[in-house]
């Protein structure tokens, strides 16, 4: 169960390493203020520096939750992934309960990683 742990781990790294090209690279691009609900373009602008600096963190926490899945990989050492993943289901929860129309964003924000804490438990 560790590699299933792993395996869902990393893809939830990897989901986030991608949204933070969404957020921080390619918000210009009017698909990608329209997956995030951004509306017309005068508000994609003027949320776009918020977005850039979430896109940060989403990067950080994709990384150090690619960081943790090897550490367990290869070491055993499981608190770095369990940190993030279970930060990973908070926000996750954090999304659905505050906007419900986001559930699709807010599942695939937090059943990976859920997933990945679930099989660290039945290891």
């Amino acid at each position: 169960m560790t590699t299933v742990a792993v395996v869902f781990a990393s893809f939830a790294g990897l989901m986030h390493v991608g949204i933070f090209l969404a957020e921080s690279v390619f918000w210009h691009r009017t698909v990608v203020q329209r997956a995030f609900g951004a509306g017309d373009a005068e508000t994609a602008r003027i949320q776009g520096p918020v977005f850039y600096n979430i896109g940060f963190y989403n990067l950080f926490l994709g990384l150090g939750t690619i960081v943790g899945a090897w550490m367990l990989a290869n070491s055993g050492a499981v608190a770095l992934v369990v940190f993030t993943c279970l930060f990973m289901v908070g926000a996750g929860l954090v999304l659905i309960t505050k906007y419900p129309q986001l559930w699709r964003g807010a599942l695939g924000q937090a059943v990976p990683p859920a997933f990945a804490l679930i099989a660290l438990l039945l290891s």
